[in-house]
């Protein structure tokens, strides 16, 4: 009686048989020859040990050969790189044989079609993808021999932009804009285009930033078509806003200057004293050219004395006129009744 041991790469199996004329047939199963690699076989009887390898060859390649890319979207500055990879296999599952060719396949966004060469190297192959200087989507796909499979897209985008510029969407209402606190003027960039013409992917973030009258601000907008735009809200002091703003790291190429002017010339207080402090009747208040402000619009009312102030609230003119009663400490002195209306003062002294 006859035992061989086969070792390959899924296990170990023990077979036996009868000799025959100093002579034993071993047959592996099929199972075992599916698995490219190595095979070691050990054989004993009577004592006697030998051992051998057999070498199980991986087949053709069967399709679809898939390829994987990675990055999927690179910098279209002839710089940045991608890398596709991909391991043809036999009927079985195998990779195919070390140093099998491989042809790797491109078409870059504007159609045109390359092809490079590469080896099957510890069970795969891989090729390194470069950009070039136009944005698009391009294809990458890979074949051995008469085998091929399907394409997998490679995004090319444009890189940080050159300096841009912003400026206002409707200039007539840019020229006119009043403070009144209310008006949204929309402002917008320049076409935002990378060094090669390319134009920045739509929603890419653009930072905006001011300041004004009231303060600094920033934002955020997203580009579409390569620009971005947004609305600055009119403040409700009269004064220019400095606006600037980045992308990519990229800012604009100088600061747009805003102005608003004021849009009221006078505010009409009247005050009188009363239990619970002084009642004060302001209005009707009027936008140059004589219409009222607009409903809402904040009245801010202070009221002082001798020992300094001694109150303060604020209400929303409506049909620009507002009735409020400012609650006071004890008052000593003279009294002086304050009306701000954006930007804009009124007042009167009492006693």
């Amino acid at each position: 009686m006859c035992r061989l041991v086969a070792i390959g790469s899924l296990g170990q199996l023990v077979l036996t048989a009868v000799s025959i004329d100093d002579t034993a047939e071993f047959r592996l199963p099929v199972a075992l020859t599916r698995s490219a690699g190595s095979v070691t076989l050990v054989a004993s009887s009577a004592g006697a040990v030998g051992r051998g390898t057999a070498e199980l060859t991986p087949g053709a390649a069967v399709g679809p050969i898939q390829a994987v890319v990675g990055a999927r979207s690179i910098v279209a500055d002839a710089a940045d790189m991608s890398m596709v990879v991909t391991i043809p296999v036999d009927a079985w599952g195998n990779s195919i044989a070390e140093g099998s060719p491989v042809l790797v396949s491109r078409e870059n966004p504007v159609g045109v079609r390359s092809s490079s060469g590469a080896f099957v190297s510890h069970l795969l192959a891989f090729q390194e993808l470069f950009s070039g200087t136009l944005a698009g989507r391009g294809l990458v796909w890979v074949a051995s021999g008469p085998v091929t499979g399907p394409s997998v897209s490679l995004d090319e985008v444009a890189g940080p932009p050159l300096p841009f510029s912003l400026e206002p969407v409707e200039s007539v209402l840019a020229a006119n804009a009043g403070a009144d606190g209310q008006t949204l003027v929309p402002i917008r960039t320049s076409v935002l285009r990378d060094r090669y013409g390319n134009v920045e992917p739509d929603g890419t973030q653009v930072t905006v930033e001011w300041t004004g009258p009231e303060g600094a601000g920033r934002t955020t907008a997203a580009t579409i078509s390569g620009v971005a735009q947004l609305s600055m809200q009119a403040p409700a002091t009269p004064g220019a806003f400095q606006i600037t703003g980045f992308c990519r790291g990229v800012h604009t190429a100088s600061a747009l200057t805003l102005p608003f002017a004021a849009t009221v010339g006078t505010v009409t207080v009247r005050a009188r004293l009363v239990d619970a402090g002084v009642f004060v009747s302001i209005g009707p208040v009027n936008r140059f050219g004589g219409t009222f402000v607009p409903d809402g619009t904040t009245a801010r009312v202070s009221v002082a004395d001798r020992d300094g102030e001694a109150g303060a609230t604020s209400a929303g003119l409506v049909n620009g006129v507002l009735d409020i009663v400012v609650a006071t400490r004890p008052l000593v002195g003279p009294v002086t009744v304050r009306v701000s209306v954006l930007g804009a003062e009124g007042a009167e002294t009492l006693r």
